[in-house]
């Protein structure tokens, strides 16, 4: 009777579990990220010189596999391999100055990934990346947010917290229904920013369809140019690794000049600013900030620490509290 009895509170006690928001989320997550496995491949590349080279790629459409144009670029030889078999691409198609080619094959039995959208994508969005960086054996899965949205030739480059290391070039960028979003193109070292070039560069190369036989770039990448005339959100990266806020200042004023609604050139007017102490105008600069984007969580750091440091004590957790429902792991008591 008593070993009934304590079967009956086992099975009772291993009902009344169940898993928790987070651990569901994780399983989610996990499963999603398994099941693009078979879409992610690594993109193997030699050049006149007898050197390899290592990136990544997604199965974009049937015998389609995106890349960055900077794994290609002057290969004698290409191939993909997924599972051990190896597939030489025929031709491509390539959108030099944004660094995306589309390799096309014949007979690739691998199962494209869905495409998706840009056209709502806010800050703190959660994503994820799939590549074989670090050219590894299994592609590898990084989870982040989405911390920045810049305007380029009408297309938006996503900045990201999904972590990335050589060899992920040319690997995917998902939102949290497993669509593809961007490609992992470059990052800027010590800030522990990661950049994506947009889904939407991919779909106008499908449209275009202008197949080409030839790896010589056209033209160097927009990211590769010359100071200045590399896009403004790259123009303040040098500023802000040497803490140079004069110079940082300088750049923000010539950025809101041609784009005025550019609320990043906002932000960063206003980060030079506070780092000048001139904490009246940076005040000035982050709501013109928050009015636009009210999930640009590191203007609200920034505004809670000037109200912390003028002992606005009812600003300052009005600012924290913000802060917590963006992300609770900051500003924790």
């Amino acid at each position: 009777m008593l070993k009934i009895t304590y079967l009956i509170l086992l099975v009772f006690s291993l009902n009344l579990y169940s898993a928790t928001p987070i651990e569901n989320k994780n399983k989610r997550l996990n499963e999603l990220s398994f099941s693009l496995n078979p879409s992610i491949v690594k993109v193997h590349t030699a050049n006149k010189q007898g050197n390899h080279g290592v990136g990544s790629g997604v199965v974009v459409a049937k015998d389609h596999v995106v890349t960055n144009c900077h794994v290609i670029a002057d290969a004698k030889g290409i191939h993909v391999t997924k599972y051990g078999v190896s597939y030489p691409p025929y031709a491509l198609l390539a959108d030099w100055k944004h660094d995306l080619c589309i390799l096309k094959f014949e007979y690739l039995k691998l199962k494209p990934v869905n495409l998706g959208s840009n056209d709502k994508l806010q800050y703190e969005t959660e994503v994820f990346g799939k590549n074989y960086g670090g050219n590894t054996v299994k592609p590898h899965t990084a989870v982040g947010a989405v911390k920045g949205i810049f305007d380029l030739n009408g297309y938006k480059i996503i900045q990201s917290s999904a972590w990335f290391s050589m060899g992920a070039s040319g690997g995917g960028l998902f939102n949290d229904n497993g669509e593809l979003i961007g490609i992992t193109t470059f990052k800027t070292p010590g800030l522990g920013s990661f950049y994506s070039v947009p889904v939407e560069v991919i779909k106008k190369l499908l449209v275009d369809n202008n197949d080409i036989s030839i790896t010589t770039a056209a033209e160097s990448p927009f990211w590769d140019a010359p100071e200045k005339k590399l896009p403004f959100f790259m123009q303040v990266v040098g500023p802000i690794k040497k803490e140079n806020w004069v110079k940082l200042k300088q750049i923000s004023i010539e950025w809101i000049a041609n784009k005025p609604d550019s609320y990043e050139a906002d932000y960063h007017l206003g980060l030079a600013d506070y780092r000048l102490g001139k904490i009246k105008e940076a005040k000035l600069s982050f709501s013109k900030v928050i009015e636009r984007n009210n999930k640009h969580l590191q203007t609200y750091l920034y505004l809670y620490d000037i109200a912390k440091s003028e002992g606005k004590n009812k600003e300052m957790h009005y600012y924290k509290k913000i802060v917590h429902s963006i992300d609770n792991s900051l500003l924790a008591d």
